[in-house]
């Protein structure tokens, strides 16, 4: 009898035109976000925060991503970080797990494209057309893949103008395909994460330091740095993961896991390689602004290069076969599509 009378009050009040209350909406999903770099760097303020905004105006609040005022562990944990659940997302530098992404290591290749952007999505088309299937991001969801712009050599008391100076050169990497380069060429390598490069080079520790021109001002290397030398498409590259806890992942609805699909990939490498690649220009003009060499590289000691780091290409087609991948063909349809893009960022930066 009282479900009856609790019934007929229910229709009564639709009846008479009035609003119901309704039980309170499930609460949002909070997703941590962990950065290893700096919140000034490019990466953060014109990557990170930036997709983490879409990802709440997209899913209408239902997914909440919050950057963590500090990192949870040092530049090469947190791919264990994302994997164990201690953080829900986070990205990562492929060249800091020696080893672990050699076909990844497609996309570092030396000379290889202008642009970061170009770069970002050229690694990440590839990656998922031909490469995912070899799970080297096993145990995490991968979100993305980006890479910066063109890998320079920055040094501060010694210029690099010819091949033979880097014979000895004691120079700070990431390590990855900046490392192997590195050795190819004679040079010293100090592998250290990003984050230790400006006490590295200010108490001399190391000659100089591999990085993209964006560096310059995100670790105020400007400060310390006298030389810099280019290389058409870069000396060499470096790949970024972009990975969510695999868990996080899945506990998300179909709805949010659709929105958060179509959030990451190639718009998330497009977001992260323009933010990444886009401070090149203008950490070069503040090199000149600061009185900094700038050495480009001349044809004889680019025909250096190229000969000395063949073998990597050679060592890339030996691991694609494993995989029963057509290295030839990939690396082809690579350099087509970075051909492709970086015309059409030049297109769009000259209009």
């Amino acid at each position: 009898m009282r479900n009856f009378w609790r019934k007929a009050a229910v229709a009564a009040s639709v009846a008479a035109g009035l609003v119901l209350s309704t039980p309170a909406s499930a609460e949002p999903v909070e997703i941590t976000v962990s950065s290893w770099l700096p919140p000034t760097h490019s990466l953060v303020a014109g990557f990170i925060v930036p997709w983490m905004a879409e990802v709440e105006k997209e899913t209408e609040g239902r997914v909440k991503p919050r950057l963590l005022p500090k990192a949870v562990t040092n530049a090469p944990g947190h791919y264990d970080a994302v994997r164990n659940g201690l953080v829900d997302v986070a990205f990562i530098s492929h060249a800091y797990y020696p080893g672990r992404f050699e076909l990844t290591k497609l996309a570092s290749f030396p000379l290889a494209g202008r642009h970061g952007e170009a770069r970002s999505v050229a690694a990440w088309r590839i990656y998922d057309k031909y490469l995912a299937e070899a799970g080297e991001h096993r145990g995490v969801h991968l979100l993305g893949i980006y890479g910066h712009g063109p890998g320079l050599v920055m040094t501060a008391s010694k210029p690099v103008q010819t091949i033979d100076d880097f014979n000895g050169l004691k120079v700070r990497v990431g390590g990855g395909m900046a490392a192997d380069v590195a050795k190819a060429l004679g040079v010293n390598v100090v592998v250290k994460p990003a984050p230790e490069s400006y006490e590295l080079l200010s108490t001399g520790v190391v000659d100089g330091v591999f990085f993209p021109a964006e560096s310059l001002p995100a670790f105020k290397l400007d400060e310390v740095v006298q030389h810099i030398t280019t290389f058409p498409g870069g000396l060499y590259g470096d790949t970024h993961g972009f990975i969510m806890n695999e868990k996080t992942y899945r506990k998300l609805s179909d709805e949010d896991r659709a929105i958060i699909d179509r959030l990451t990939g190639e718009h998330a490498a497009r977001l992260a390689g323009a933010a990444w690649g886009g401070s090149d220009s203008k950490a070069m003009a503040l090199a000149k602004e600061k009185g900094i060499q700038i050495i480009e590289a001349d044809e004889q000691m680019v025909a250096a290069v190229r000969e000395r780091t063949a073998q990597f290409e050679e060592a890339w087609l030996k691991a694609a076969k494993k995989h029963k991948i057509d290295g030839e063909a990939v690396i082809a349809e690579h350099r087509k599509i970075l051909e492709e893009l970086d015309a059409e960022i030049d297109a769009r930066e000259a209009s």
